[in-house]
């Protein structure tokens, strides 16, 4: 009775708790307490307040204990409702594939890669990669080094897979190889008929009410498998929140309680000699699974470079899920061996904290990534530009003019390209989102394909969701800042210089340069300067 009345007085104490839903067959997990579930919010504090203090640029957490969301947060402009990339966590969707498959009786761990692949094979095939069997590829121990990536448009990514003979044995080297989760996939679609996407949507997206997703694929039209796949963060969590209760949601045995406790057990060694930190402190040398790896602390996790975690503590019954573009993705994970794994101090309630609670719940509420501080402020040129257009002289980016428009602390900045119009709005010292076709500031939109559901979630057709901020660093400079939240990490920024001469305002932009982040794809690249000259719109 005592503990009845106890638990009855935390909910009290809480009181703006949002209550629990029950069952899982719904758009979101259920919420609760820290403390309810046995975790302290000041260790959760602490956690933020290494992040504000540290060098790591995180866009999302979440933080599930027994299966309810007992925190959470979005550092603006990343939000719930938006989808983030999942680089190579999206390996586990593609091993989860190979599972179901396996299940269904429509190949075996031990069957050899050439056997799937009849009209792919080289006239030679070399006696390692006849012994490739699938759980090779599965734990990356190919045996091929260099691993190799597919190639171009014309190129049969699956014919040069199979003609990189493996220098070592398969099974007895691990090395990390993003062509063997392609192969993964390309099995899949070749034993289904379908794509592993399509595959997967009845199977484990469907069910667990994951939707408005998209996954790349190659320039054959298969699913990447190895990356390319888009999800929330709550997404996330639901896929590992299904593995932590061994492949059951809703009641219903998604994927087999056999295939979840193989795929998430230590399968082979991933010393990587080139990480020189101690094993002890080293969560990439803790052991690899099934397109998972094992850390310290008895953890699970699905990896994306730039830090797309969804760590799993078993032993807690509770899991992290991390989106960042991190530095450094073992500071990111430090800090949850450091913060958040010791503050889960029991199974049952803990003593209330309200004013911790409180806190955790303010700080929740006002995560941002910093935008570009207003420096200056409005220009006085701002009067003479805003609401006109600049043409361009010929440039690479096949640009005919750009345009601004300023008003009310928001900044619209407009590409015409092929005569057509993109935009996007910056606030002033704050971000603004817009769903955009100007998928880059100054370069060309990616050219991938992809396969989607949409189901009333995604943005219009053909635009990308962009959070933008803009300053005046100096009277006749104007700076924007976008990031493209759901198709890359960083950021990019333009410098737009104003100048006039003999009454005629001309415009030079040019790309920022930005840090180099551990993960992300490289230094920004400075375009050739543009130049244009004011005309009056029509």
């Amino acid at each position: 009775m005592k503990k009845f009345i106890a638990a009855f007085l935390l909910i009290l104490i809480y009181s703006g708790c949002q209550p629990e839903i029950k069952g899982q067959n719904i758009e979101k997990l259920p919420r609760s307490i820290p403390e309810l579930e046995g975790v302290l919010s000041s260790g959760i504090n602490d956690f933020l307040n290494a992040i504000d203090t540290g060098r790591q640029e995180i866009h999302s957490f979440m933080f599930i204990r027994h299966g309810k969301v007992i925190a959470e947060g979005w550092w603006g402009p990343y939000g719930p409702e938006y989808r983030h990339i999942m680089y190579s966590a999206s390996k586990t969707f593609t091993a989860t594939a190979i599972g179901l498959a396996v299940t269904e009786n429509r190949l075996k761990l031990t069957d050899k890669i050439t056997s799937f692949f009849p009209y792919s094979l080289p006239d030679a095939i070399g006696n390692n990669m006849r012994e490739l069997t699938v759980e090779n590829l599965l734990t990356m121990s190919v045996g091929q080094d260099p691993a190799g990536m597919g190639g171009g448009s014309e190129e049969d990514w699956i014919a040069s897979f199979i003609a990189n003979e493996p220098v070592h044995k398969p099974g007895t080297v691990f090395k990390y190889n993003n062509m063997a989760t392609f192969m993964l996939s390309a099995i899949v679609q070749q034993v289904t008929g379908q794509n592993l996407f399509d595959y997967l949507m009845p199977r484990v997206f469907n069910p667990l009410s994951i939707r408005g997703i998209d996954w790349d694929r190659n320039p054959q039209g298969i699913d990447m498998g190895m990356i390319g796949l888009r999800l929330r963060t709550e997404d996330m969590a639901k896929f590992g929140q299904l593995l932590i209760q061994k492949g059951k949601w809703n009641n219903k045995q998604l994927i087999p309680e056999s295939w979840v406790k193989e795929a998430t057990s230590f399968k082979i060694e991933s010393n990587d000699p080139s990480n020189k930190a101690p094993k002890e402190l080293n969560d990439w040398a803790q052991g690899y699974c099934y397109q998972m790896w094992r850390g310290r602390n008895n953890t699970v996790r699905l990896d994306g470079m730039g830090g797309q975690f969804v760590i799993m503590v078993p032993d807690k019954d509770a899991i992290v899920v991390l989106t960042s573009n991190a530095r450094s993705t073992q500071e990111e994970l430090n800090m949850v061996h450091k913060y958040l794994i010791p503050a889960i101090k029991s199974d049952k309630a803990v003593t209330p904290d309200p004013e911790a609670y409180n806190k955790l719940k303010e700080r929740q509420k006002a995560l941002t990534l910093r935008p570009l501080s207003v420096v200056k402020p409005e220009s006085e040129i701002m009067k003479e530009i805003s609401g006109k257009e600049f043409i361009l002289s010929v440039n690479d980016f096949q640009i005919q003019s750009v345009y601004f428009d300023i008003d009310n602390n928001v900044c619209s900045f407009g590409v015409k390209r092929n005569n057509q119009v993109s935009y996007i709005k910056a606030g002033s010292g704050s971000w603004k989102t817009t769903n955009s076709k100007l998928t880059s500031l100054l370069t060309l939109s990616r050219n991938v394909q992809s396969k989607s559901i949409d189901a009333n979630y995604s943005v219009p057709q053909g635009t990308v969701k962009v959070g933008a901020s803009y300053t005046w660093t100096d009277p006749s400079t104007l700076e924007i800042t976008a990031r493209y939240v759901e198709e890359s990490l960083g950021s990019q920024t333009i410098e737009c210089k104003f100048s006039k001469v003999n009454g005629t305002v001309g415009v030079t932009l040019g790309a920022k340069a930005v840090p180099v982040m551990t993960g992300a794809q490289g230094r920004t690249q400075v375009p050739a300067i543009l130049r244009g000259v004011m005309v009056e719109l029509n």
